[in-house]
């Protein structure tokens, strides 16, 4: 009678450790999802600049807050009528394809 009491309890101790290890590798398996976005890593800036009265240049650029990396994505020459430019246009563009 106490052999089969205590083969019970071994039992039902290892059924434990066999429930509380499968929890935890459940718990665990938070490999499955996907990273975390990476929020403030790409900045936009802008900037505009007189080259006199009738004329000026405006621009954009983005800055990878990780590398440090810089790219000019827009940049554009106004003036008088036929005097404009645009110099560049990669808004559209993902950073790594931009030159």
């Amino acid at each position: 009678m106490m052999d089969k009491l205590w083969s019970e309890r071994i039992k039902f101790f290892l059924l434990g450790i066999l429930v509380v290890t499968g929890i935890l590798f459940l718990a665990g398996a938070d490999t499955l999802s996907p990273p975390p976005p990476n929020y403030g890593r790409f900045q936009i800036s802008s900037w505009a600049t007189s080259f006199g009265n009738n004329s000026g240049g405006v621009g954009a650029f983005v800055v990878d807050t990780i590398t440090g990396e810089t790219k000019t994505v827009y940049s554009r020459i106004y003036g008088n009528p036929d005097e404009g430019k645009l110099i560049k246009n990669d808004l559209k563009k993902p950073f790594v394809a931009i030159d």
